[in-house]
């Protein structure tokens, strides 16, 4: 083979290697769950730090819910994100519970990988934070804290089979003028997982959806960093 022949196969290995996507398969549920890590203040695989496993919003990218929030984290901690499949994560129960369990094995996964001496925290924005609600009631000791960020879950979405104790901790935040996912469907959800555990708090702000990205950041990261 002639040398720029070589040349072009190794820049063609080189491209894939820096764009492709981690990808890892639950073996429960046969889900593809693609994921990628970042490291807000710096580090790499080799280094003992608090995870979060972090859940974009409907519709969004995780990259540009990482950039930003979680990129302005004041603290070392490994953040990995997790894409929703086609950016939307489901609102069905059946899916949801799929969706909780392939999640929850997959942060074992990391624990393990990681050597990490906590257990991941789960964040979720929005429809992440749907999933991260969903996650409290049946996979909550899959986690350090759950901290959902402008979600809800209505009657219909609750699990049949709930697992879930005082050792569960949730974190929520909301937007007492959220337009998109009302304060009082966060309210809701709060109210029905203190049903099970009181280690369950609601934090509201006064702004509307995405006031997580924008003046409220800093209150939010800041009790997220004290929870890792």
């Amino acid at each position: 083979m002639e040398k720029k022949g070589l040349i072009l196969i190794a820049i063609i290995a080189l491209f894939y290697w820096l764009t492709r996507t981690d990808s890892s398969t639950d073996e429960a549920t046969g889900l593809v769950l693609k994921y990628h890590i970042e490291y807000p203040q710096g580090g790499s695989s080799g280094d003992n730090l608090p995870t979060i496993i972090a859940l974009h919003g409907n519709g969004d990218t995780y990259d540009n819910f990482y950039n930003f929030t979680l990129k302005d984290l004041k603290i070392p901690a490994r953040v990995i994100l997790i894409e929703a499949p086609n950016k939307y994560w489901p609102y069905g129960k059946s899916q949801l519970e799929q969706y909780s369990t392939a999640i929850a094995n997959f942060s074992a996964q990391m624990q393990n990988k990681f050597s990490s001496y906590n257990k991941p925290m789960l964040l979720g924005f929005s429809g992440g934070a749907v999933m991260a609600y969903y996650s409290a009631f049946n996979h909550c000791q899959s986690y350090s804290v759950i901290v959902p960020i402008s979600g809800m879950l209505k009657s219909n979405m609750l699990p049949d089979t709930i697992n879930m104790d005082d050792t569960c901790k949730v974190l929520a935040f909301h937007g007492t003028k959220d337009s998109v996912l009302s304060f009082s469907s966060g309210e809701y959800a709060i109210k029905q997982l203190k049903k099970y555990s009181n280690n369950v708090k609601l934090t509201s702000f006064d702004a509307g959806h995405h006031g997580i990205a924008q003046e409220f950041k800093g209150m939010i990261l800041g009790k997220v960093g004290n929870n890792l």
